[in-house]
């Protein structure tokens, strides 16, 4: 049997989708959480692989030293990272001395990637297209940059899923605009065109697997619940333009807008996974190609989606748009309960009840509560 392969952030659909390949290759798989991740638990692929770790963000010690324990006893060959417990990872795995089993760059590298105000400077040391940006840290700041807000998309620097993006505000919006000195925002000027994703997965600065897609189905600015593969060159050009630039081994996910011009302009970068792994469909490849093990992997599949959310969210997300809601699904396929492995879409049912109760609780959106433990906004990790 070959060495382990441990895969973090088990509560991530994505995460499933990445077990089903390395298990289909007959890698010895686990997962990991700081949650129990009633999907993946109830997939196939994660049955009785299920490794329990303290809060990374509330309890980073405690964290980084179960890991590095994991690691010591069971000796895996790759530690795959799949959310924002990856900045925790990175830290811990350079702490402890296993860096080099990780499918992510080391930190330096993530927060280059993760920030919102240095991701652009970085596009544009390599050539790449990037957006005006500026650093924003009160009214005032935004006020000095003598632009209307009407023409700015205004974010966190670190933030994620776009719940706290303002794109063109007006003045009510305005009073979510929260900016203060060491939590700065970002001000990056509009721009209008078509939006779509890429995921990558890089190895040596070299790009292994990519898959662009359009975000089908959303509900409001969340993130996208079906995902439809497209053909898009200069977004893969960019990719692959970071990758070699950094020369990373780990995912590079970009938000783009595409102008009418066919300008692929990256409006933001998460070094972590996301939805375009569902479009390889669990194939082996894809586990042998993040592994370093075969060559470029494809994608598999034209449309995934993520059934749960496509029925409770869809008829509200499409507003009565009844017949191309019935026709995606029909044409797609659900990326959770695939053939022989139904368990993970009911159990996404409960990870989503169990978020949005405690989040309720605790006075967080659903969304807020499923990253309260693991995400990172750039604060110091030793």
């Amino acid at each position: 049997m070959s060495r382990p392969v441990l895969i973090t952030g088990a509560r991530a659909p994505v995460a499933i989708d990445l077990a089903r390949a390395f298990a289909a290759g007959g890698y010895d798989l686990y997962l990991a959480d700081s949650v129990t991740p009633w999907a993946a638990r109830w997939s196939r692929a994660g049955r009785r692989r299920i490794v329990r770790l303290p809060p990374a963000r509330h309890a980073f010690d405690a964290y980084a030293a179960a890991l590095a324990d994991w690691v010591a006893r069971h000796d895996p060959a790759l530690i795959v990272p799949t959310c924002e417990e990856i900045f925790y990872v990175a830290a811990a795995a350079a702490r402890h001395g296993f860096a080099k089993r990780l499918f992510a760059p080391p930190l330096e590298v993530l927060r280059r990637l993760h920030s919102k105000l240095l991701f652009p400077a970085l596009l544009r040391s390599i050539g790449a297209p990037a957006l005006e940006t500026w650093a924003i840290e009160s009214p005032q700041d935004l006020e000095a940059l003598g632009i209307a807000p009407g023409e700015l998309v205004l974010k966190p620097e670190y933030s994620r899923f776009g719940t706290a993006t303002l794109v063109r505000p007006d003045r009510a919006a305005l009073r979510r605009f929260a900016p203060a000195p060491g939590r700065a925002w970002v001000a990056q000027r509009f721009v209008a065109g078509e939006e779509l994703c890429l995921w990558s997965a890089a190895r040596d600065g070299r790009i292994v697997a990519s898959a662009a897609y359009r975000p089908l189905w959303r509900h409001r600015r969340a993130a996208a619940f079906a995902f439809e593969l497209v053909a898009a060159p200069a977004a893969e050009a960019v990719a692959a333009k970071v990758a070699a630039a950094t020369g990373m081994t780990g995912h590079l996910s970009f938000d783009f807008i595409v102008t009418e011009s066919g300008e692929a302009v990256a409006i933001e970068c998460n070094p972590r996974a996301v939805s375009g792994v569902h479009l390889f469909d669990g194939d082996p490849a894809l586990a042998a190609a993040i592994a370093g093990e075969g060559p470029r992997a494809e994608p598999k599949a034209e449309l995934r989606y993520l059934a749960p959310a496509m029925l409770l969210l869809g008829p509200v997300a499409g507003r009565g748009r009844w017949r191309d809601l019935a026709g995606d699904w029909r044409r797609g396929g659900d990326a959770l309960g695939r053939a022989g492995d139904r368990g993970p879409a009911l159990g996404a049912l409960l990870d989503a009840a169990r978020f949005a109760l405690t989040g309720f609780s605790r006075g967080r959106s659903p969304t807020g509560q499923t990253t309260d433990d693991i995400e990172w906004n750039g604060e110091p990790l030793g």
